[in-house]
């Protein structure tokens, strides 16, 4: 007989999107009629959990104290998705500058992510279970698009907490909305919705077959004495920086930006879809420049270019 023989759960048992609602105070799910709106089309979600423990001994002893050894002192919580958009509206919780006054759809507001699937217990059979995470802010946002790709985007969001699976129906939140996989129709962006030279620095167009932004809140969280969980999530420094790759030829702009002292920061723009999405960016500055000689010769010239910038938004024009 299996030591295993209950069914083994898998990512195609997953039964609803990943979803998310607005909290109705930091790490406080709302319970009674939540919306919860489907995130697309997500990849994947790593969840994340430490323990942060207390190492306890007493002198005279080779080995920690008590038959536990340590002393839990808090948990860590947190997760990482992969998206391939068709929208920024979920995008806006890394990218969008935090607004305090009304939050809705910035870093400042924080959210419950649903995850509803079917697992065994000990038995051939599945039964559904949901998995709430709650407090949830977005600490780093990296949006990539390569030539015959799609456009790819990982968030790594902190937590105040994830749940332990529940089999209670709804999660026991009363009459929610939870979206269906049929909700969701659009097409992720590709490489092809950019367009020719989708990149514009200081008013010059590019052709590129690389492009990386991210965004880092660098999110402050604050623990307190008593409950072992973070009891607030703020918004750090932001920090904008990036990559690209263009071929050699087209002018020397970038070449004399990069060598001239002070440089000076230029407005540029990439194009991911017309009337859907676009980096804006202020202040582009480029860092680095890698651009080798190989022998052979086994490929054309290009320059990898790092930069930063003063700010950047993400915007349907």
């Amino acid at each position: 007989m299996s030591q295993t023989p209950f069914t083994h759960t898998h990512s195609a048992l997953i039964e609803k999107p990943f979803c998310s609602t607005p909290e109705t105070a930091f790490g406080v799910t709302p319970t009674s009629s939540p919306i919860f709106t489907a995130w697309a089309i997500v990849g994947e979600v790593v969840p994340k959990i430490d323990d942060i423990e207390i190492d306890i001994r007493q002198i005279g002893s080779h080995l920690k104290y008590a038959s536990g050894g340590m002393q839990t002192a808090a948990h860590k919580y947190g997760f990482t998705i992969m998206l391939n958009p068709f929208a920024i509206t979920n995008l806006q919780y890394g990218a969008a500058v935090p607004n305090y006054s009304t939050p809705t759809g910035t870093p400042a507001e924080s959210l419950s992510f649903l995850l509803q699937y079917k697992q065994s217990l000990g038995a051939a059979a599945l039964t559904t279970h949901f998995v709430l995470f709650k407090g949830c802010k977005c600490n780093t946002l990296n949006i990539s698009v390569s030539a015959e790709g799609l456009v790819e985007v990982t968030m790594e969001w902190i937590c105040r907490e994830i749940i332990t699976p529940i089999a209670t129906a709804n999660a026991g939140l009363t009459t929610p909305t939870i979206p269906d996989f049929a909700s969701i129709t659009t097409a992720a962006l590709s490489n092809v919705d950019s367009g020719a030279k989708p990149l514009t620095i200081g008013g010059t167009a590019y052709a590129v077959n690389n492009w990386n932004i991210q965004w880092n809140n660098n999110l402050i969280p604050d623990p307190y004495i008593g409950t072992g969980l973070i009891e607030a999530l703020n918004v750090g420094e932001i920090e904008i920086t990036g990559s690209f790759v263009t071929p050699v030829g087209q002018d020397l702009l970038l070449e004399t930006a990069i060598n001239a002292f002070p440089q000076t920061g230029v407005a540029a723009v990439f194009k991911y879809k017309a009337a859907t999405m676009f980096a804006n960016i202020t202040g582009l500055k480029l860092v680095s420049d890698d651009a080798p000689w190989r022998r052979g010769p086994t490929e054309t010239k290009k320059h990898t270019f790092n930069w930063n910038c003063t700010s950047a938004v993400l915007a349907t024009s």
